[in-house]
């Protein structure tokens, strides 16, 4: 809020859109409706939009261990309305078929944040052994 030449008024706006993001992060997350709605975003032909679904289940990993169940539950609901047998199917297909290398950057952002916010090593472990199975055709769950 000083009246530096852009500098301040910059300050407070990332801290705002910091503050915002937060706020929408614990919405998502004490609102279970909402894995419904993100998993229903997913089935589209838009890359577009399905990058920023997947920007946003990443940030819920990454937000806290609430968020990043609701974002495995994302892929559950996902699974579940398209009869797909396993919940990584849908990572792995798009990476393979990313329209653009930003689209792929999103995915590869996404695997990475699933892994390493896994609560435990063994959990970790399990979905790296998820994504493998899943990228060689022999879905481990």
């Amino acid at each position: 809020m000083t009246n530096d030449s852009n500098g301040g008024t910059t300050v407070t706006a990332g801290k705002s859109a910091k503050m915002d993001s937060r706020i929408g992060l614990e919405y998502i997350v004490e609102n279970s409706d909402y894995v419904n709605k993100l998993g229903l975003a997913l089935d589209t032909s838009n890359a577009t939009v399905k990058k920023q679904v997947f920007e946003l289940l990443s940030a819920l990993c990454a937000y806290s261990s609430n968020g990043y169940k609701r974002a495995i539950e994302t892929l559950e609901y996902y699974k579940n309305i398209k009869g797909e047998r396993y919940r990584l199917n849908l990572v792995i297909v798009e990476l393979d078929k990313a329209p653009s290398v930003e689209y792929q950057i999103a995915l590869l952002a996404f695997i990475n944040c699933v892994i390493i916010s896994a609560a435990t090593l063994q959990d970790r472990i399990r979905m790296r052994n998820e994504f493998i199975g899943e990228r060689f055709g022999i879905g481990l769950i």
